[in-house]
């Protein structure tokens, strides 16, 4: 719709009223252009579009916990004991190369059996995270021997790997949503003038882990990783219009 230009004037000098003119007559052509171009925007067809690429991968990064448990009349020597078997459990897991080690939860509490005396009970946890399954299975059966028992044992897959995926996935699910778009287009007789909004998603790793393990308390756990289902989904308005003959 053309803009309308309402004048209000002031005696000022000529150049000031040619620039007044000159600025009057931009804002114009701009509202007019704007207007138009909305205006041509409302008489096309908006498409809304959901494509989403994804692959297989296996899941790489194996999570192990393990704990420290103790029973005892005093808390002071279950204290003790913890703190000694913990160490001993850090030090031999800091010696396998390419295991990230790190401690859980810590709890010591009392309890009082119905039919029984009071006692103490401790335990703590440490957690192993690294991608060599094989050595540490055999850490986590070094440590079951020691007394340790597994608490979990989880297959994930590493965020360098999603990341690696993410590129590849984000041009297929690309070309697959262009694809779509222009078949869509096509069976209502029109065509794919531009793309007016995209949003891409980060790649992703759909559902959780499952723990897959079997053990046994002196023997190195038996492991299998599985796949996970890694994805990348791009959500896109398209703007179609009547083909050109």
């Amino acid at each position: 719709m053309p803009g309308i230009i309402i004048g209000i004037w002031e005696r000022v000098p000529s150049g000031a009223r040619r620039v007044t003119v000159f600025l009057a007559i931009a804002v114009a052509l701009f509202a007019s252009t704007h207007a138009l171009a909305q205006d041509a925007d409302q008489r096309m067809t908006v498409l809304h579009l959901s494509q989403t690429a994804e692959r297989s991968v296996i899941r790489d990064l194996l999570r192990i916990e393990l704990r420290v448990e103790e029973t005892g009349a005093d808390a002071r020597p279950v204290q003790a004991a913890i703190n000694r078997r913990m160490a001993a459990a850090l030090d031999h897991a800091r010696q396998v190369q390419g295991v990230r080690v790190e401690t859980g939860s810590y709890n010591v509490g009392e309890e009082r059996p119905q039919n029984g005396p009071t006692r103490w009970h401790g335990s703590q946890s440490v957690i192993l995270t690294g991608k060599d399954a094989d050595s540490m299975l055999k850490l986590a059966g070094v440590l079951q021997s020691d007394g340790l028992s597994t608490s979990s044992l989880t297959y994930d897959t590493a965020p360098e790997t999603v990341r690696g995926a993410e590129e590849d996935l984000t041009a297929e699910a690309l070309a697959a949503l262009d694809h779509r778009a222009a078949s869509i287009a096509d069976r209502m007789h029109l065509a794919v003038v531009r793309f007016r909004d995209v949003r891409a998603g980060n790649a992703e790793t759909g559902g959780r882990p499952v723990p897959r393990f079997a053990a046994m308390a002196m023997a190195a756990p038996v492991a299998e990783p599985g796949e996970a289902m890694v994805r990348v989904t791009i959500e896109a308005e398209l703007l179609l219009a009547p083909a050109r003959p």
